[in-house]
């Protein structure tokens, strides 16, 4: 049965860096909502006591910090956007590696599968391919969504869609020099 939740975030101020002794990032445990239906918590967070409330819809929270309000704030809900155009880096090894190669389109194909379209370049590239490849993978559930490890061309690999959407990481599991990154076109 769930009863915490886990809060990331990223921070910012002075203060901030001070107490996190430098850090940028967060990691706090809090009792799941129990007010207002489940919608809002009053907690202490990071050292003051904070109020959240999250809207009716499930897409923003409003921080209230109650002793220092000018520390107050919101945010939005992200939500992930794997379908478009993105264009490869060159960081993959071409002389070792089946790289891809210019663009990449990724399309849906179901709600459980997504279709990467792609031109391929590299010197362990099976013929057969013709240059060219179209590979179903699961659609993403971890990390939210933002995250998801699958078999790509022969070897495990770990696909992750930065939050704002715009650009997505590919780490080879098995040959780390075949890893690459993609910047949304």
């Amino acid at each position: 049965r769930d009863v915490e939740l886990l809060i990331r975030a990223n921070v910012a101020g002075v203060p901030c860096r001070e107490q996190l002794n430098g850090s940028t990032t967060v990691a706090v445990i809090l009792p799941i909502p129990q007010d207002k239906g489940g919608y809002q918590i009053t907690a202490n967070f990071l050292g003051t006591d904070n109020r959240f409330t999250l809207n009716a819809g499930s897409q923003y929270i409003a921080n209230v910090n109650l002793q220092y309000p000018k520390c107050s704030g919101s945010a939005q809900r992200t939500i992930t956007n794997w379908v478009g155009t993105y264009n490869v880096d060159d960081s993959c090894n071409q002389d070792e590696c089946c790289c891809l190669s210019e663009q990449v389109k990724i399309s849906k194909l179901s709600e459980a599968e997504l279709l990467v379209s792609a031109n391929i370049v590299g010197k362990t590239c099976p013929s057969e391919l013709n240059g060219s490849i179209e590979v179903p993978i699961p659609t993403p559930q971890d990390k939210s969504g933002f995250q998801t490890t699958t078999s790509f061309l022969g070897t495990m690999n770990r696909f992750t869609l930065s939050y704002d959407n715009q650009n997505i990481a590919n780490v080879n599991l098995q040959f780390p020099k075949c890893s690459g990154m993609a910047r949304r076109a």
